[in-house]
């Protein structure tokens, strides 16, 4: 193997480490294999007396055979003196020993067969727990269709070796016994043998390089037509209303073209190891032939018998040399996908948010932003210097122009992303100080872009709590203005609302979200522009609903609407990042600043 091929097996056991499969367990199979491996041997062995006292129709010279002479020997002297039951004795042996080769094999297989599931198994749930626990960042800067082309495709690929390696064993296990019986039977004919091996070894050596070279292409491909997968489909609107739908075709068959011809050149060559290995046996076979006739006759190589039994080894030695080359054909094919998932093992830019220790048990005074400041990659700046303070139980109201960092500074109170040392305080106490469980539990968001899962309307609404009585979800469809909506479909609370809730009109999506904020109770409730996208109808029936919610809750509101916050205790303006406004609703609108301006613009 090449240095390459180590450090694939390398990175193969990372994995096993990482999913908590210790290599220890392949310690079972691999001894079930070397077991295999041995009785196979002594079948190979017990071929040529068997056959050389069925040609010679005699078995006397059983007894001067090393090994089996001295368990003849333990026999009954009825059975010693006879050559038929000597013959049985010796076709017993071999039956047993190819019975026990085969059971001893059949179990290695299960056995490592079982630790190959079970670590795939669980590589998918490890990558998935670690999916959840990166970063929003990480999210904001990658691509959904890759993630699941890892999930599913990679997993599977990366760990097709550890699948295969049983056939890796055996073949390995079983060519050290065909070494031995070779090099007894005769040493010259094993000589002259060898370069078959050297050849097969070199022949294959240039197509695994070229396997490897392809599978890195198609994990690349892969990834590359997960994500216009999920990219197209998930906007197939968009596709629809541009009639885009033969240019998207193009652009997939392409991409899937590309990948279907990587994958038949890789199957192509995997598929060339054997008939190559076959033609090089055939040559070698017809050398090892001549090479007999050059020396029968001069008593220094065995009969009849020998000669068969040697070919015979000669051959599955071949076949067995072809898996090994076939198995490191597998290492290079997998070397892409192992790779793709190491980079999801490793923390490298997973940009983490990391939990507190002390538990949040509920907000006493007020939520203060001191100097905030939040950078995307190192390179962005989206907020500057940001201070203000939503005292408990108060409405506080974010405004600004498009991309004046609102939503951001949400989603660092969300901890979505982490901010700096102090910068966001919760009486007084550093917020990364708190568990992001304890932090979640007293926090309800309703944002712009309603998040539902492809479920029910109860498991959307209940989403993350756990046995919600019917009557507590009633209720929180009354204050959402959704319980005349929920009684006219014909399965009620136990309608599927599709991908993303396609069954939903906007506004019902919107009161969906703020149902579930109502119905975990909790006393910081945020809303993220939450009446930005509905008629005057819906906002008034979601108004309505809001304006209930946040009267025992310690509100937070970025309003697009600005009329939706006339009533706000307090109000933020931003601009470009920076705090540049803050006061009551009729003192920042007799200002000539950046409310004012938003104001007029929307009296407009």
């Amino acid at each position: 193997m090449k240095d390459s091929e180590y450090a694939n097996i390398g990175k193969i056991f990372r994995l096993l480490k990482g999913v908590n499969i210790h290599p220890a367990y392949l310690l079972v199979p691999i001894s079930l294999s070397i077991l295999a491996a041995a009785f196979e041997g002594a079948s190979l062995g017990l071929l040529v007396p068997m056959l050389t006292g069925f040609i010679e129709k005699s078995y006397a010279f059983i007894f001067e055979v090393p090994v089996l002479g001295d368990i003849v020997r333990w026999l009954p002297l009825e059975v010693q003196q006879n050559d038929r039951l000597l013959f049985l004795t010796v076709v017993s042996c071999f039956i047993a020993a190819v019975l026990l080769k085969n059971v001893l094999r059949y179990f290695a297989n299960i056995s490592i067969g079982f630790v190959a599931e079970r670590a795939l198994h669980h590589l998918r749930k490890v990558l998935f727990g670690r999916y959840l626990s990166f970063g929003k960042q990480y999210f904001d800067t990658s691509n959904i269709g890759h993630h699941s082309t890892v999930l599913i495709e990679f997993t599977r690929a990366a760990f097709r070796p550890l699948i295969h390696v049983n056939k890796f064993m055996n073949a390995l296990f079983s060519l050290m016994v065909y070494a031995v019986v070779m090099l007894i039977i005769s040493w010259q004919l094993t000589l002259v043998a060898l370069p078959l091996f050297v050849l097969l070894h070199f022949a294959v050596r240039t197509m695994i390089s070229r396997i490897r070279m392809y599978s890195r292409k198609i994990a690349e491909k892969g990834s590359e037509l997960g994500k216009q997968s999920i990219a197209i489909l998930s906007t197939v609107a968009l596709v629809k209303a541009y009639s885009a739908e033969e240019e998207e075709k193009q652009a997939y068959s392409t991409i899937s073209d590309e990948k279907g011809h990587l994958d038949f050149t890789v199957r192509a060559l995997q598929e060339l190891i054997l008939p190559l290995q076959e033609i090089i046996t055939m040559v070698t076979a017809v050398i090892l032939f001549l090479t007999v006739l050059y020396f029968i006759g001069r008593d220094t190589i065995g009969g009849a018998s020998s000669f068969i039994v040697y070919f015979y080894v000669v051959l599955n030695a071949s076949n067995k040399f072809g898996t090994l080359t076939s198995f490191r054909g597998t290492l290079a094919g997998a070397s892409g996908s192992i790779d793709e998932v190491l980079v999801v093992m490793s923390d490298d830019d997973k940009y983490f948010v990391k939990s507190g220790k002390d538990q949040f048990t509920g907000l006493q005074k007020a939520i203060d932003f001191s100097g905030l400041n939040f950078t995307y990659d190192d390179e962005r700046q989206v907020l500057r210097d940001v201070s203000f303070s939503v005292k408990k139980g108060s409405m506080t109201a974010i405004v600004g122009p498009t991309g004046s960092g609102k939503s951001t500074l949400i989603h660092l109170l969300m901890r979505f992303y982490d901010c700096d040392p102090d910068a966001i305080l919760l009486d007084g106490t550093d917020i990364r100080n708190f568990s992001t469980d304890s932090l979640m539990n007293h926090i309800a968001l309703v944002s712009q872009d309603t998040l539902l899962l492809n479920a029910s309307l109860r498991d959307n609404i209940a989403y993350g709590l756990e046995n919600v009585p019917d009557e507590k979800v009633q209720a929180a469809l009354e204050r959402a203005r959704l319980s005349t909506f929920v009684s006219a479909l014909p399965n009620g609370l136990d309608t599927l609302i599709g991908d993303r809730g396609v069954q939903l009109s906007g506004g019902e999506k919107q009161r969906v979200s703020i149902a579930r904020a109502l119905l975990k109770e909790a006393e910081i409730l945020i809303l993220d522009e939450a009446t930005s996208a509905l008629d005057s109808a819906t906002e008034v029936l979601i108004q309505e609903a809001i304006d209930e919610a946040v009267k025992d809750c310690t509100s937070i509101v970025i309003a697009h609407r600005l009329s939706t916050i006339r009533h706000a205790d307090h109000i933020v303006a931003m601009k470009d990042g920076e705090c540049v406004e803050q006061g009551a609703y009729d003192e920042l609108s007799s200002k000539k600043g950046v409310f004012a301006e938003l104001l007029a613009h929307q009296n407009f």
